[in-house]
């Protein structure tokens, strides 16, 4: 069970704190040699568990949450068995054919079977994990490029390949070491290669635009308080920006406060405002974008339609596990939440887009909640249905430890989902930093910890 451990510990090194990226295309190499060589299932259903729980300790410790976490296991224990499936296969058809095939078959299945049970955990389990799969590893690399021919599925199977390859190499499979060494150093040539090329074409397409908007986006810390907003205002009036957004919920106060604070400061900066806080309409409790014109009209409203499980709902009525309760006594922020109030639960809103006016006219952009940005197939579908750029009002107070971990990973996906779909993401967020993510991988973002304001304005424009 030491390789499945190895594994894990070389995928965190590959992050934050030491984010040594090139270790994305041997971490995996410990784990498929477990795979080729253990023959009994249980101990090949125990190896994965192990890699999985202590690669998710390493890299996604800023969330102990028992059940997320059991939900995902469970999708990823899809591979061993898939793993064992193979094996069983290929005897099978080795004894009754007499056809040799050893282990061929699961070696070369073994990127195929990676990169499609580490897509779909990310994609099925009740959090969206892409953040911490292999493809986002390279989220902050000279590869990232790749993203452009799928997003983060081809940086995945990229780097499945090149596993593959040093594993075959380490197990003897090829008779010489030259040809599977010369075939890495050529896939990592070209895949650098092709990223370059990908990322300057996106950079060129991108600055050819005629269309632009000026943007003022914000970021608080936690301890932003009411008695800086006039100080924020000030700085938000000498941008004369086109646009401005506020994170979700700035200031943590009921819902009404925080609609007339972002009403009062559009109407006061004579500009188009985006706010996202809790709304009530048709007699249910939303989370909701609410974009406001330069007289502060209500002019657009998105409700969230990815409600975060736990906090924003609850499927399975007054029933909790136990140890909720004792959570809710050792952190009393989360009593709120709908596993604990049913009555507090949101409704789900639609998937739509929101329209705002600029200098050449009306621009469609979508306006992803919080956690809704780590959804690339959702945003597949704004970017489908006309968006041209996608702006992530977030609120981070739920994370206690490790915010810069974490901030650190989504932007790694963000700058693949903007290389991707070649529009520019936007972040502001409570304990986030506001900026902008451009479709070339440039990436301006301004700290939310700026000495005593508490606070931090990213100035810009962006094109469409």
């Amino acid at each position: 069970m030491l390789l499945p451990f190895l594994s894990a510990i070389l995928g965190i090194i590959a992050f934050l704190p030491v984010n040594f990226y090139p270790a994305g295309f041997v971490f995996l190499v410990p784990l498929f040699i477990f795979f080729l060589r253990e023959q009994k299932f249980w101990r090949l259903i125990f190896g994965a568990a192990i890699f999985r729980l202590v690669f998710g300790l390493g890299t996604g410790y800023y969330t102990l949450e028992p059940i997320f976490w059991t939900s995902s296991l469970l999708i990823f224990l899809g591979l061993p068995a898939s793993v064992f499936i193979v094996k069983k296969l290929t005897n099978f058809f080795s004894a009754k054919y007499l056809i040799p095939l050893s282990g061929h078959p699961l070696l070369f299945s073994l990127p195929f079977l990676w990169t499609f049970f580490d897509h779909l955990e990310a994609r099925y389990s009740l959090l969206p994990t892409y953040i911490i799969t292999v493809g986002n590893i390279f989220g902050s690399s000279p590869f990232l490029g790749l993203a452009n021919f799928g997003g983060i599925v081809p940086l995945t199977f990229f780097a499945a390949i090149i596993n593959f390859l040093i594993a075959a190499i380490i197990i003897k499979f090829f008779k010489t070491k030259f040809v599977p060494i010369a075939i890495i150093f050529i896939f990592i040539f070209l895949g650098w290669q092709i990223s370059n090329f990908e990322l300057k074409k996106n950079s060129s397409d991108y600055n050819g635009l005629s269309n632009s908007l000026k943007l003022a986006t914000v970021s608080v810390g936690e301890k932003f308080s009411a008695g800086q907003f006039d100080s924020l205002k000030k700085e938000l009036a000498a941008a004369h920006a086109d646009l401005v957004v506020f994170p979700e919920d700035i200031i943590d106060s009921p819902a009404g406060k925080s609609f007339f604070l972002a009403q009062n400061t559009a109407q006061e900066l004579k500009t188009n405002l985006l706010a996202a806080f809790d709304t009530t309409h048709d007699g249910a409790r939303y989370n909701s974008v609410v974009l406001f014109d330069k007289e502060g009209n209500i002019i657009a409203q998105r409700d969230k339609n990815r409600l975060t499980f736990i906090g924003e709902y609850w499927p399975f009525g007054n029933w909790r596990p136990l140890f909720y309760d004792w959570l809710k006594k050792f952190d009393p922020s989360i009593a709120d939440y709908a596993i604990f109030s049913p009555q507090n639960a949101y409704r789900q809103g639609e998937r739509k887009l929101l329209s705002v006016s600029s200098p050449q006219g009306q621009v469609s952009f979508a306006a992803p909640i919080c956690l809704e940005i780590n959804y690339p197939g959702n945003l597949a579908e704004y970017k489908k249905s006309g968006a041209k750029f996608i702006v992530n009002p977030s609120s981070n107070r739920w994370i206690k430890k490790g915010v810069k971990h974490f901030l650190y990973l989504t932007n790694n996906l963000k700058k693949i989902e903007s290389v991707w779909l070649k529009i520019p993401i936007i972040s502001s967020g409570v304990n986030d930093y506001a900026g902008v993510i451009l479709p070339d991988s440039e990436t301006r973002l301004v700290d939310y910890e700026n000495g005593e304001k508490n606070y931090g304005i990213f100035r810009g424009e962006i094109r469409y």
